[in-house]
C-alpha cells in the first residue's frame, strides 16, 4: 500500500505573496499605508485561510478542490445575507464636523458621497456658531472620510468627501446615510453638491455666489436665498425649485425636460424668465444641464 505523501503548507508563502503585494502596491501609491489598520480588522480570514490550508494538507486533491469551492460558496451567500439583512446599527456610524470661519471673507464648500441623502441649510437659530460649516453625518463602517481645507488669501476652501472600502459587501439605505451641513449665513459662499441620494437643499439666508448641484433619481429640493444673485448649475432627474418673493428667474441651458413654470413666465430668447427679473432685488439664473428629467419652480411666500 503507497502511502499517500502530505504537501507542506501554502500559509507561509501565501503570507509572502500578500505582504509583498500589499507594499508594492504602497509604494506605488496605489493604496494609503493606513490600509494596515483596516486589515487588522479582518484578521477572521486568517482563521478562514488556516483550515482551508490544512483541508487541503490532509485530503486528495479532488476532495480538497471540492471543499474549496464549497467553501467558496458557503462564504459569497454569507456575503450576500449580509449586504441584505445586516442591521444598520451594525455598518453604520455617526460623526460630527465643524470647520470655524478663521477670519475668511469669502468661502467655497464642495459636499461629495456616493448614494447618501443630504439635509443643508444655514445657521438660523445657531447661536454664535462662528464656523463656517458644521453639522453631523451618518457613514457606513467601510466609508473613508475625507475632509480637507486650504485658504486661498481670505478665501477658504472646504472640501469633505467620501468613498467606499467594500462598495459591494455593505449597503445602507438612503434615509439612514444622511448628511446635515449648516453653512454660515455672515460671508459669500459658493456650493457644490454631488450625491445619487435626496438632496434637500434651504438657502433661504444663505450670501449663495454659485452652487453646482448633482443628483441622481432621488427627489432634490433647492430653496433659493432671498438675499443674494446666484447662478446654480443642476442635474438630476427629479428637481423642485422654490422661489422667494423677491427673487428674480432665470432658466436657460438644456430644453429636453418636463419643465413646469408658473403662467406668468415668459419664454425669450434668452431663456425663460419671471415677470419681475429685470426690476429683482435679486436675480437667480437655473442652468439646467442634459440629464435633468424633470423640474418644477414653485413661488414661495
Amino acid at each position: 500500500m503507497t502511502k499517500r505523501k502530505h504537501r507542506g503548507s501554502l500559509l507561509f508563502p501565501l503570507a509572502l505573496i500578500f505582504l509583498g503585494l500589499m507594499f508594492l502596491l504602497i509604494n506605488l501609491g496605489v493604496i494609503d499605508r493606513m490600509i494596515w489598520s483596516e486589515i487588522v480588522r479582518y484578521w477572521p480570514v486568517l482563521l478562514i485561510i488556516m483550515g482551508i490550508d490544512a483541508l487541503l494538507r490532509h485530503s486528495s486533491m479532488g476532495a480538497a478542490f471540492g471543499t474549496v469551492v464549497g467553501a467558496a460558496v458557503v462564504i459569497a451567500a454569507g456575503i450576500a445575507l449580509f449586504h441584505l439583512f445586516a442591521p444598520e446599527a451594525w455598518i453604520t456610524e455617526r460623526q460630527t464636523f465643524a470647520h470655524p470661519l478663521g477670519g475668511a471673507t469669502a468661502a467655497e464648500i464642495t459636499l461629495s458621497c456616493d448614494d447618501c441623502s443630504m439635509i443643508i441649510g444655514s445657521q438660523s437659530g445657531v447661536p454664535s456658531s462662528g464656523h463656517l460649516i458644521s453639522g453631523s453625518l451618518t457613514l457606513r463602517c467601510d466609508e473613508r472620510l475625507t475632509q480637507s481645507v486650504r485658504r486661498d488669501g481670505a478665501t477658504a476652501h472646504f472640501r469633505l468627501e467620501s468613498d467606499y472600502r467594500l462598495p459591494f459587501l455593505l449597503s445602507a439605505s438612503r434615509t439612514t446615510h444622511l448628511w446635515e451641513a449648516d453653512l454660515s449665513e455672515s460671508i459669500p459662499l459658493s456650493l457644490s453638491v454631488e450625491t445619487n441620494g435626496s438632496v434637500d437643499l434651504d438657502l433661504t439666508s444663505v450670501l449663495l455666489t454659485s452652487a453646482d448641484i448633482s443628483t441622481g433619481d432621488d427627489p432634490c429640493l433647492i430653496t433659493l436665498s432671498q438675499v443674494s444673485s446666484t447662478t446654480l448649475y443642476l442635474s438630476g432627474e427629479c428637481i423642485e425649485i422654490r422661489v422667494p418673493k423677491s427673487i428674480g428667474i432665470r432658466v436657460s441651458g438644456s430644453a429636453s425636460m418636463e419643465l413646469i413654470v408658473p403662467p406668468e413666465y415668459v419664454r425669450t430668447e434668452n431663456g425663460i424668465l419671471s415677470p419681475d427679473y429685470e426690476s429683482a432685488p435679486f436675480r437667480s439664473e437655473l442652468v439646467l444641464r442634459p440629464g435633468v428629467e424633470w423640474i418644477e419652480i414653485k413661488p414661495v411666500e
